[in-house]
Order: structure tokens, then C-alpha cells, then sequence
């Protein structure tokens, strides 16, 4: 009964951490103030929905059109936080005024120049043996090969199978992982391996160290933010995406809601308009099942 309980508080300080009418208000209004701003944003599961095959998440007009307005702002640094390689960021976004730290901070972009942090990997024989045996043995895997980072997706795997071999998988690798100090990362459908030298938290020290900032944002959806939230001051305006995070102040049930909670900040009373649309929505649906009730009738 203890752990019930238990339980239901974390529940409640969850529920809590919900980003809702007077939350977006007061946000809004602290980015309003502001006079110098970083805002930290994952790319794949909050900027753009995950997809099954990674190359499909290519940023939309409307992504690319609300990147642009808030980097116009010149209060704000923009920075793409992403595990992504960033031969791909370049490609899809390298246009915008904006900065980016690619493959968990292995390389950044500032000044519309890339730097890199840590040396390429020479990837050892039986670490790539074994994650090659892995995608014979899981249809539909595949093996990603980065500069600095291994990534085995399961994304269109049975999900049963894809789980299952993500925990064998880690357990094969753990002894040649310690052996030449890299560090294992469970993501969402995907695990990946790389120098643990490098992460989202690494990234934003080196980002305040160079600046102060009066009004800092940063929104993820996974493990790999978590590192992003734990480096930041504790007045950042800190967002997870889906399932709470203890390490996150605020919490946005659907990656749906990101864009509508970013077009806010610049145009008032856009989020709460959103949020109303969908709860008349859910009314109508309800009220069109009750109608069908017997005692209705």
C-alpha cells in the first residue's frame, strides 16, 4: 500500500508538470522580458514526429518557417541539439541562421562553420561483428554508422522482438564497451553506442560558458536529453516530450504540441486556441456516442 501511494504522488507531480494555460502564460511572458536567449530543441520526436525510416523525418515548410522567425529574433541563439549526423542537419536545415551539435555534441556548427570535438572512431572488429550479427538476427534492423557513434534502430521491427533483442544486445556489448570506454545509450527504438566525452550536457556547458543567457528553453523527448536538462541552471524552462521526466519542469504529452507551444512564444494565445480546438473535439465525440446511449434516445 506504501508503494501504491508512493506511486500516486510521482503520478500527481507528474500530472503537475503539464503544460497548461496559466503555465504557457507565464513562459510567455518570461520570453517576452527577456533580453539575450538560448532555446535548445532535439530534432527527431520533437521538432518532427519519429518515423519508421529516419531519413522520412525531413523538416517541414512550417518547421522551417517558425526556425526561421524565431532566429530573425536577435535576442535568440538558436541551437538543434540532436544525435542526429550532421551531415544530415546540414543538409536539412544548414540554410537557417541557426547553430546546431550534432551526434550528442561530437560536432557543432556556430557562425555557419563546423567544428568537431572529439576524433573520429576507428570502430574495433568485434564490436561491429556483434551488431551486425544483431540486424541478421532482427528483421528489418539496420546498422547506422556515424563518425562517432554506432546506432542499432529497431524502429520497424515487431515491437516484441525489436525489445528483446535492444536487451540482448546491450548485455553482449556491455564487457567490449567497458573495454574500450564507450558508453551504451537505450534511445527510443534504437541503441546506440559512442564516447561518453560527448552528450547533450556536454554540448550546454560549453554553450554557457561562452555566454550568459537570461531566459533558457530546452525541449527533448528521450534518455539523451536528460543529460541537456541536467547541465542547465535550475530556472531554465525545461520541457520533456511524452512521458514525464524527473529531470524536466515541464512536460508536453504528444510531440503534436511542440510546434503549437513554440508558435506561442511569438504569437500570443496561439497554444490556448489550439488546446480549445481539440478539447471541442473531444466534446462533440462525446456528446455524438451519448446520443447513441439507449436512455438518450
Amino acid at each position: 500500500m506504501t508503494e501504491w501511494n508512493d506511486i500516486c504522488s510521482k503520478n500527481q507531480r507528474f500530472r503537475l508538470k503539464r503544460i497548461v494555460g496559466p503555465v504557457i502564460s507565464d513562459i510567455r511572458s518570461r520570453y517576452k522580458h527577456a533580453h539575450k536567449r538560448l532555446i535548445l530543441l532535439d530534432y527527431d520526436g520533437t521538432l518532427t514526429a519519429i518515423r519508421n525510416r529516419p531519413e522520412d523525418a525531413k523538416s517541414d515548410p512550417e518547421l522551417i518557417e517558425l526556425l526561421q522567425q524565431l532566429a530573425e529574433d536577435k535576442k535568440n541563439h538558436i541551437v538543434i541539439n540532436s544525435g542526429r549526423d550532421h551531415l544530415t542537419l546540414e543538409k536539412w536545415l544548414g540554410q537557417l541562421p541557426i547553430s546546431f551539435a550534432a551526434e550528442h555534441g561530437a560536432f557543432y556548427k556556430e557562425n555557419g562553420k563546423w567544428n568537431k570535438n572529439i576524433q573520429s572512431t576507428e570502430w574495433s572488429p568485434s564490436l561491429l561483428s556483434t551488431l551486425k550479427l544483431f540486424v541478421s538476427k532482427t528483421p528489418r534492423s539496420h546498422l547506422e554508422v556515424k563518425d562517432t557513434a554506432l546506432a542499432f534502430h529497431y524502429r520497424q521491427t515487431d515491437s516484441w522482438l525489436g525489445a528483446l533483442r535492444a536487451q540482448q544486445l546491450t548485455n553482449s556489448l556491455i564487457k567490449i564497451c567497458l573495454q574500450q570506454k564507450l558508453q551504451i545509450l537505450q534511445g527510443d527504438k534504437v541503441v546506440e553506442i559512442k564516447s561518453p566525452y560527448c552528450n547533450k550536457g556536454s554540448e550546454v556547458n560549453r554553450l554557457l560558458q561562452k555566454d550568459h543567457y537570461d531566459f533558457i528553453l530546452a525541449i527533448g523527448d528521450d534518455v539523451t536529453d536528460d543529460d541537456m536538462f541536467q547541465a542547465l541552471p535550475s530556472t531554465s524552462v525545461t520541457v520533456k516530450i511524452g512521458t514525464a521526466s524527473k529531470n524536466a519542469r515541464y512536460n508536453l504529452t504528444a510531440q503534436s504540441e511542440v510546434i503549437p507551444f513554440l508558435q506561442a512564444l511569438i504569437h500570443r494565445d496561439l497554444f490556448q486556441q489550439k488546446n480549445l480546438d481539440r478539447k471541442e473535439n473531444i466534446f462533440s465525440i462525446m456528446n455524438f456516442f451519448k446520443k447513441l446511449l439507449p436512455n438518450n434516445k
